[in-house]
């Protein structure tokens, strides 16, 4: 009796949770998918692959070191350690949940510290197809969301979600006309997006091989995003990911920037 009364429970539960996971919305699904909130910091190693056309690439080494000031803003500093071509090159966010974020770049040939303005977030990140949009948290108020209909990717069953933004001077400064998300439904990952440019056009793909769960989080270990307009992409794959490493706070900084470690 016992048994059966367990069986029951757990049949309880579970037709619950799928009801709720039925009844939440694209924009309560996107908050749950950026919001995650078991992790302080975050240190690791990024090797980003440019392939062209013809498959010729180009391998670029980066330390990656982020931090959550708060549950809604975090700062991330992308440091490039090789090739010697962009060696000492350096990338940091500052996120801010009410207003613009703020996006450096340190050129060390030049010896300058560059704003990367909100015009220019669609730009190419080193030469990658990765936008400096791209790289960090996409912020929620930016887009307006509708809830599609739900779909299996590589096995998993997925939210779709259907991202359109929120203003024309969002779909300008980023460069998107849509996003198209899939979000696992048991971790609340995205594992594929599709971007579409301004006129509605497929224009690259991101596609998510390899999810890894790392002190109780879940994280995109390994992340393609193709043009398919150009025939170019970009792989970030990260390695030695630790958490909960007590960075200290002056690593985002401005000056922090400049340093060549």
């Amino acid at each position: 009796m016992r048994s059966v009364k367990n069986l029951l429970i757990i049949s309880l539960l579970f037709t619950f949770g799928a009801l709720q996971a039925q009844s939440l919305t694209g924009r309560q699904i996107m908050q749950k998918a950026l919001n995650k909130s078991s992790w302080k910091d975050m240190v690791g190693q990024v090797t980003l692959i440019l392939t062209n056309e013809r498959g010729q690439q180009r391998i670029r080494k980066i330390k990656m070191f982020s931090r959550k000031r708060n549950a809604n803003e975090s700062d991330m500093l992308m440091r490039f350690v090789a090739p010697a071509d962009v060696k000492g090159t350096a990338f940091l966010i500052i996120e801010h949940q009410n207003s613009d974020d703020d996006r450096y770049l340190y050129l060390p040939a030049l010896r300058r510290i560059k704003r990367i303005a909100s015009s220019g977030k669609g730009g190419n990140f080193m030469a990658s197809d990765f936008t400096y949009y791209d790289i960090g948290k996409p912020k929620l108020n930016d887009w307006k969301y509708k809830r599609l209909d739900d779909e299996k990717i590589d096995g998993y069953d997925c939210f779709k979600i259907e991202c359109l933004p929120a203003s024309e001077q969002i779909a300008k400064d980023t460069g998107y006309g849509k996003i198209i998300r899939w979000i696992r439904k048991d971790i609340f990952v995205t594992i594929r997006s599709e971007y579409y440019d301004r006129a509605n056009r497929l224009w690259k793909i991101l596609t998510v091989p390899k999810v890894e769960n790392i002190s109780g989080v879940w994280f995109q270990t390994d992340m393609i995003m193709k043009d398919v307009q150009n025939k170019h992409q970009s792989e970030m794959k990260f390695t030695n990911i630790k958490v909960n490493q007590n960075i200290p706070a002056q690593f985002f900084s401005q000056r922090y920037l400049q340093r060549g470690r």
